[in-house]
């Protein structure tokens, strides 16, 4: 749509991609003060939280390489590589959990490892945190004319400055499926304080929204090592099936037993 620099070297694409940080630690900062997260946690997962956006861009980038490399043969890792949001939820994820749990240990040695005990709590937090950010990011998508559609004759087809055709506006419909299910995770995490089912719940319906959106797809997808597959929709179909069994043994653990 308009992916020109405006100032800087910034252009919206990047400016989007800083206010789906910005949204995420907001969000964070909102609920861990209705869950009475001391001060000291918050700035330790706002900490982990800013160090894994980094790692999980750096992953998106080899992971779009990687399926680069099983498409064409050739592994390049540079400013046009691209970059896929599943592969950085993954190296992100990686990330925050192992910094999480082996630097708290020490950070909250002498708080009862706090970070242990609310983990559970910060698990349905994210689940809100994450699909704010990446609808923002869409967004960002949008303007910079990637992640785009196939191609449509359709009346809802939209133009993007380099492409001679008009496609589906299959970013726009993330963002709104994003943004919907931000609100209902949202909306159970302000209305049950104990609520602490949110991360597998957005784990679930993007992983299987995911699968079906990547039929909506017109960019270069990449190949994966299972052909029937893209590479999105494998990571998607792994993504539900992680949530489906966090969702069990959470509701094993804090709900089953309580008969809430």
């Amino acid at each position: 749509m308009y992916p020109y620099v405006l100032f800087w070297d910034i252009d919206l694409y990047s400016i989007f991609l800083l206010l789906g940080v910005l949204a995420a630690f907001v969000i964070f900062r909102i609920l861990g003060d209705r869950r009475k997260f001391m001060a000291k946690y918050q700035n330790f997962v706002l900490l982990d939280g800013f160090l894994s956006v980094v790692t999980g861009y750096f992953g998106a980038v080899l992971s779009q390489a990687v399926y680069n490399f099983a498409e064409t043969g050739e592994f390049v890792l540079d400013k046009n590589t691209g970059a896929t949001f599943l592969g950085g939820l993954v190296f992100g994820a990686g990330f925050f959990l192992i910094f999480y749990f082996l630097v708290g240990m020490a950070v909250f040695r002498k708080n009862d490892n706090a970070h242990v005990h609310y983990f559970p709590d910060l698990l349905s937090i994210a689940g809100a945190c994450i699909p704010a950010a990446h609808a923002l990011g869409r967004i960002g998508c949008l303007f910079a004319g990637c992640c785009y559609g196939k191609p449509t004759d359709s009346f809802i087809g939209i133009h993007l400055a380099d492409l001679p055709y008009k496609t589906i506006p299959v970013q726009i419909f993330e963002s709104v499926f994003l943004f919907a299910l931000f609100a209902v995770i949202m909306t159970l995490n302000v209305r049950r304080e104990q609520f602490r089912l949110g991360l597998p719940i957005y784990m679930v319906a993007y992983g299987i929204w995911r699968y079906f959106a990547e039929f909506m797809r017109g960019d270069d997808r990449g190949e994966f090592f299972i052909r029937i597959f893209t590479p999105s929709q494998f990571t998607a179909i792994l993504l539900t099936a992680g949530g489906i069994a966090l969702g069990i043994v959470l509701y094993k653990r804090y709900y089953a037993k309580k008969g809430s």
